[in-house]
């Protein structure tokens, strides 16, 4: 008779993390590379960034009009006006002109009065020392942060690099995590037809593409692989070489005590099980495991409970790798429609999907199996029942965590 896989030791999802980010710890580490700014969008500085230049690194003219001596225009008015003459009390410039002695101020074009004399204009207001002119480093100065460590570039950042002779920058390279749906069960979308309806007892695999989105939205590069049959050799043959290759290795399905669920036992026969077994629903039967110093994480195959375990263990060891922060969840407060009964032995993520009713907030929840992934399409948010938390009355005010 075939073993079945039984999680023992389930402990607390926080436990759990601080555990696994704790083996990991001096095991993986951060990569770098240096690449053009105009290339920087959405990267992650590995450390500060100072300006190399002044921005401008020149006393520039910031209108149209002309250049003057601000000391030749003292007293100026409507009605005392005075006309100046090019090239010895003025010169034209544009915006972005070089202002230079013996000029120290500029007179807007639409402040100007032209005289009925050839080269000369009226003006008849003064004018002060370094009107309308941008000084060296306005924008910029030489040696100024522009921006700091573990800063998500933005496109105004790659602007004020350039502005400030920032070419290439170092940031944090993108985590490569390798992706294996498994299940003899499972056919890739692409090997149906347009029109075609898979055989009985075969399932569609879409968890791998949701996981796709998921790293990438985490800051890493995801990499779908084949689905793997259940065979614990093939199984094991496919982590080690993703591991040689991968900073982070994800195996969706086979992590829970089936006859055919192989991941646990083939991850302890080449590397380290860190944790099997984890007090929430959905996503009881995750693995966090260690193989040649990489993070590989074993995931459920019912979609609800795969996108709860990615988003509890897979986003913060991204978050390590790729130097992005956290994102702290959005909440907000709602009547619960109904009673909510839960256990006492695990953390429940409720989906609800919220309204307005009577001018409050309501929180209705929606399909609580982990294998109704519409639940979690139609789902503003969860409620979470924290360990020892059994029930909610009707009519109570909770949290909501919102997906959005």
């Amino acid at each position: 008779m075939a073993k079945r896989n039984i999680n023992l030791n389930i402990i607390p999802a926080d436990e759990a993390l601080s555990k696994y980010l704790s083996a990991l710890e001096g095991k993986i580490k951060p990569k770098f590379e240096e690449i053009p700014v105009d290339e920087s969008l959405d990267r992650i500085t590995s450390a500060a960034v100072y300006a190399r230049l002044n921005s401008p690194h020149y006393n520039a003219a910031a209108m149209d009009g002309i250049a003057v001596k601000a000391d030749g225009t003292i007293n100026v008015s409507e009605s005392n006006p005075v006309t100046l003459k090019d090239g010895h009390d003025f010169i034209f410039v544009n915006t972005g002109d070089h202002i230079c002695a013996p000029y120290d101020a500029v007179i807007m074009a639409e402040d100007l009065i032209h005289s009925s004399e050839e080269h000369t204009v009226k003006i008849i207001k003064s004018a002060s020392n370094m009107q309308h002119v941008r000084q060296i480093g306005e924008n910029i100065r030489e040696g100024e942060l522009i921006i700091g460590e573990k800063h998500k570039i933005r496109p105004i950042d790659i602007g004020m690099l350039l502005s400030g002779g920032i070419n290439r920058l170092e940031v944090y390279s993108i985590p490569k995590v390798a992706i294996f749906p498994t299940g003899s069960e499972i056919i890739d979308p692409s090997q149906l037809g347009e029109n075609e309806i898979p055989k009985e007892g075969k399932i569609i695999e879409s968890n791998s593409r949701m996981y796709e989105a998921q790293v990438k939205q985490a800051g890493g590069k995801g990499t779908r692989f084949a689905p793997i049959p259940d065979n614990s050799d093939i199984l094991k043959d496919a982590i080690t070489k993703a591991t040689l290759d991968f900073d982070m290795v994800l195996i969706n399905a086979g992590s829970s005590a089936g006859t055919e669920d192989f991941t646990v036992l083939a991850l302890r026969e080449i590397g380290e099980v860190i944790v099997h077994g984890i007090a929430m629903k959905p996503g009881k039967p995750v693995i966090l495991a260690i193989v040649n110093n990489k993070p590989v994480i074993g995931t459920p195959g019912y979609p609800v409970s795969a996108y709860l375990s990615f988003e509890t263990f897979a986003v913060p060891v991204l978050s390590i790798l790729t130097g992005c922060a956290i994102k702290p969840k959005q909440k907000t407060e709602a009547v619960l429609s109904e009673q909510i009964v839960s256990s006492l032995k695990l953390r429940e993520y409720i989906r609800v999907k919220l309204e307005h009713v009577n001018d409050k907030l309501t929180a209705f929840p929606l399909a609580r199996n982990s294998s109704v992934a519409m639940s979690l399409v139609k789902a503003d948010g969860f409620c979470v029942l924290d360990i020892g938390c059994e029930n909610i009355e009707k009519g109570e005010t909770v949290t909501i965590e919102l997906i959005d």
